[in-house]
């Protein structure tokens, strides 16, 4: 939803940033990579207590991950591989970020907490699973309202505003599995009628 309401808002600044990071030699991949580190410091930031850094890591993070796919375009090197590398970099990410934050529950002894984290990660897991799994037997599977941006603004606005994060755990868990299921039951619906 976010991808198709506000990136195209953004876009044009996305690619003007692009086109410096372009001229100094930066490769889309080497975006990949720093988003990945940065999602692993976040993890562990989260882990050790501190959300509100561990937010803005996080926020540092989503740059380079909105970054590496305009770089790409304007630096010519769309390639299958880069974005295969990214889509399986982004699951990594996604532990880093949400077992950092299991973490830090498990360390508070808030089980209920670290329960909804863990809900969020499998659906986080199935949701994107389920798109790469369906397009092997259907066209496309674009089913589903609570994608990776969603996840990660959510995230980051618990992050940044430590007492939404109750609610926001339930969004995030809802949301992701959600996701997960609407997918699941279009696919089902999709292969039925071929």
């Amino acid at each position: 939803m976010l991808r198709k309401t506000i990136y195209p808002k953004i876009e044009p600044h996305l690619n003007q940033v692009a086109q410096i990071l372009n001229q100094k030699g930066f490769s889309p991949n080497q975006l990949t990579l720093a988003g990945l580190a940065l999602n692993f410091l976040a993890g562990w930031i989260y882990a050790s207590g501190s959300l509100f850094l561990g937010g803005l890591v996080l926020l540092a993070a989503a740059c380079g991950d909105l970054l590496d796919g305009p770089l790409a375009r304007i630096s010519n090197r769309v390639t299958k591989f880069g974005a295969f590398l990214d889509s399986s970099l982004d699951r990594y990410s996604d532990f880093f970020l949400f077992g950092g934050l299991a973490l830090h529950y498990a360390h508070q002894g808030q089980t209920g907490a670290f329960l909804l984290v863990m809900g969020a990660l499998a659906g986080a897991f199935v949701t994107s699973y389920a798109k790469a799994r369906a397009e092997n037997f259907i066209g496309e599977c674009k089913a589903g309202f609570f994608e990776r941006a969603e996840r990660i603004a959510g995230l980051a606005l618990g992050s940044l505003i430590p007492p939404l994060m109750p609610w926001v755990l339930w969004i995030l868990f809802l949301g992701a599995n959600g996701t997960a299921i609407q997918r699941i039951l279009y696919t089902k619906q999709a292969i039925s009628e071929n």
